[in-house]
């Protein structure tokens, strides 16, 4: 760019170019002052998770102390001292890092609020030089690696031993090839080019997991101090009879007992159990004819891991002599398993069976069958019984079925149709659902094909069209740059359910916020 002549102009020029440095100045000074502030939240944080994990060990203490519980107490309590020392080592040596990066940093000054400074806390050469270059970041890699196998080592159960592998807070993943790291250093990639006061509050990051890790794992030692007991704080006496239905004249046998339970202990007793006080209630709809059989499992932690104890009981049902019949709700559906249960006053179930011509029919149990059909319109149904004396099989029963589509789903995105939506919300969408709510029947669609329209407020409208129900780089491209205020569209929706039928379906338009 060619200098102004004018004396003047020239004057402003120089005027406005070193306003835009002092400028970028004061932003550089913000930022770094931000690390500064993170980094002494972060180390609050840590003061208070090493509170909480001293109140652990001292209650190791209190239960090795104590008759009922030293024993059981005895392991788990060593292994935590043993998280004890090697999270003790593990901060020893972050801390020496730091004091060695402020040391060649140029240590710390007395600033002008009187309070002290890292004189070098924009200083870019010192963390490169060490981490990077003299290859202290491997070494710090491996560290924090080994202290978390060492932690996951220390818990036996294999299920609690793979959820901490994935749960603890210390998480080192190899990161991105790019141009300016182009083997994906991790060293290389977290302290390059990273100003010391950065440098700091990342060895302060890591210092606050190695606390949160050893938190995990003590917290998770003490609970299996208790594991291996169940107590029990109340009793109730349960009188259970063999058979919920019998004759006149049939003997009944029960049995009786006096069951001790924990009023306090959560416990899993099976889907449709309402559990208040240790002591479970089941109500539901008695379903089917005949003899039936309800199972379930009653689950408490025990050992260190959750434990079933499996119950089963049976009840009869009967039917009455009369029945009923919703003409409009007679429908089967294409492409799911339509559930049919028969009954006939006067009948035992194993002398009835069903005809449905132009259904495929599977038997699933005495009187129960699985029907299938593939063409819309009316079948006729038919129930044969065996007669009880000459044996001949007769109708006793019959009439006409309709056969319908599946209704069409609902397409969302983020669980809507239209409206507002958060940006933030938006974009972590995978892609559009389909929902078919209110159906009795368990089935789902797939989202096949969808035309993606985005509308800036400032812009052009950008459109791309979809295979499939997930997002795609284009789409994903265009909703990282969606703004407040911007509306997206979905149209031309394709789904298909389990009738493989190809549905055009609702379009979505929302707007975000």
């Amino acid at each position: 760019m060619a200098l102004p002549k004018d004396p003047r102009q020239l004057m402003i020029n120089l005027m406005y170019l070193v306003l835009t440095a002092m400028l970028a100045l004061n932003i550089t000074k913000e930022v770094l002052t931000a690390f500064q502030t993170i980094n002494t939240s972060i180390e609050k944080s840590i003061t208070s998770i090493d509170g909480k994990n001293q109140q652990f060990y001292k209650t190791f203490d209190d239960l090795a102390k104590d008759p009922e519980t030293k024993e059981r107490a005895e392991k788990p309590r060593e292994k935590a001292l043993l998280v004890k020392a090697e999270a003790e080592k593990m901060m020893a040596y972050l801390d020496g890092l730091s004091k060695m990066v402020v040391e060649k940093s140029g240590g710390y000054e007395t600033g002008s609020n009187g309070k002290q400074e890292l004189k070098g806390l924009d200083n870019i050469d010192v963390s490169t030089k060490l981490f990077v270059e003299e290859k202290e970041g491997a070494t710090l890699r491996k560290k924090l690696e080994d202290y978390k196998a060492f932690l996951i080592n220390q818990i036996d159960n294999p299920t609690a031993k793979a959820s901490l592998q994935a749960d603890l807070p210390i998480q080192l993943t190899d990161l991105e090839k790019s141009d300016e790291n182009p083997t994906g250093d991790w060293s290389f990639g977290t302290f390059h080019n990273i100003p010391v006061v950065a440098t700091i509050a990342m060895l302060s990051k890591f210092k606050n997991d190695v606390k949160n890790s050893e938190s995990v794992v003590v917290e998770n030692l003490l609970r299996q101090v208790d594991a291996a007991v169940l107590k029990f704080d109340n009793v109730i006496a349960v009188a259970t009879p063999k058979t919920s239905y019998a004759l006149v004249g049939q003997e009944i046998e029960a049995t009786i007992i006096l069951a001790a339970y924990n009023k306090t202990m959560v416990t899993n007793m099976g889907p449709g159990v309402q559990v208040k006080d240790g002591v479970g209630t089941m109500k539901f709809q008695a379903a089917g004819v005949g003899m039936q059989t309800r199972k379930g499992a009653i689950t408490v932690p025990l050992n260190g891991k959750m434990e079933s104890f499996p119950y089963e009981f049976n009840y009869m049902v009967g039917t009455a002599g009369a029945s009923l019949q919703l003409d409009k709700m007679n429908v089967m559906y294409i492409g799911v398993d339509n559930p049919i249960t028969l009954s006939a006053s006067g009948y035992n179930i194993e002398d009835v069976s069903l005809s449905v011509p132009g259904a495929n029919l599977s038997t699933t149990g005495k009187g129960h069958y699985i029907a299938n059909v593939t063409t819309v319109g009316k079948l006729q149904w038919a129930i044969m019984g065996k007669s009880r004396t000459g044996g001949a099989t007769a109708k006793i029963g019959g009439g006409e079925i309709r056969v319908k589509l599946i209704p069409d789903p609902t397409a969302t995105v983020g669980n809507k149709v239209s409206g507002l939506i958060n940006a933030a919300v938006f974009k972590a969408q995978p892609g559009v659902i389909a929902k078919l709510e209110n159906f009795d029947f368990e089935t789902q669609f797939k989202v096949t094909a969808f035309r993606f329209m985005y509308a800036p407020r400032v812009g052009d409208l950008q459109v791309i069209d979809v295979n499939g129900n997930r997002f795609n780089e284009a789409c994903q491209a265009v909703m990282q740059r969606a703004r407040p205020g911007d509306r997206v569209f979905f149209e031309s929706i394709k789904a298909v359910g389990p009738d493989k039928k190809v549905r055009s379906i609702n379009p979505i338009v929302l707007t975000l916020n």
